[in-house]
Parts: C-alpha cells; structure tokens; sequence
C-alpha cells in the first residue's frame, strides 16, 4: 500500500513536468536582437560589465529569445541574437536547449526568460532538473515509509 501511494505520488509530479507549457510560446520576453559582424559587443563572450547603452538592442518578442553561432572555430565565426518569431524555423524542433549545426561548425540555443540570449551556453532544461528534484522527493519519501513500518 505505501509503495502504490508513493508510486502514485511519483506518477503525479511526473505529469506535472511532462503536462507543463509547450515550448517557445512565451509572449512579451526581452530578446537581444544583433550579428556580430555589425555589432561588436554582440560577439561572445557577452560583456555585462559595459553600460546598458553599449548592449545590443532589446526586442519584446513572442516566443523564444536564440543565440545562433557560424562557423565556430574558424577566423570567419560569427554570432547572431534573435528571437525565433523574426527566423524562419519549424518550432516542433525547438525545446529550450541548444543544437549543433548539420556541418558540425555551430550551434542554435533557445531560451525563455528576459535577455537570455546573452548566455554563452544556455543548458539545465527546466524538464531535466524537475525529473531530478521529483526523483529525490520521490526516493526520500521511500526511505521515510520504510524507516516508519
């Protein structure tokens, strides 16, 4: 009976990770919104320490902010910021994480928050780090009912 309830318990917060929003659907987020070969301070790594009128521009965007590096590791590496509704992509590829280019010289990032796209690597899916937490909560609550019979 303990063991059900607990497997229960499990199956619950599990769902609710699973069950959560769909991705890039975020409306009025801040993205910056530039290309390194025409803005020095888009290119990586990100300066925060400059004056926020130094940044790149903001943009309100729906949907996700994305960081998209070319040609990484060559002499013609570029980097661009946006945010996914201003590019065309099939958003059914698009889950919060970042993925390498076909040629194996970049990547693309897409993140949900206020100027996420300044990161230099966007990682830790939300989905990853619930599955973690739900894990814990659901292996402490194991031990406490065996502890208790």
């Amino acid at each position: 009976m303990i063991r059900l309830v607990s497997l229960l318990v499990f199956a619950v917060i599990i769902a609710a990770c699973l069950g959560g929003d769909a991705p890039c659907q975020s409306t009025g987020i801040y993205c910056y919104i530039c290309e390194s070969t025409k803005h020095a301070n888009c290119d990586d790594p990100f300066n925060y320490s400059l004056p926020h009128n130094m940044h790149p521009p903001l943009m309100t965007c729906n949907g996700c902010c994305v960081k998209m590096v070319f040609d990484d590791g060559s002499n013609f590496r570029r980097v661009r910021r946006t945010c996914t509704s201003m590019i065309d992509i099939d958003l059914f590829m698009v889950d919060r994480v970042c993925m390498g280019e076909s040629t194996g010289t970049g990547h693309m990032c897409f993140c949900e928050y206020d100027m996420c796209n300044s990161a230099i690597s966007l990682s830790y899916h939300p989905l990853i780090i619930n599955l973690l937490i739900s894990s814990l909560i659901f292996f402490a609550s194991t031990a406490i009912m065996k502890f208790l019979k």
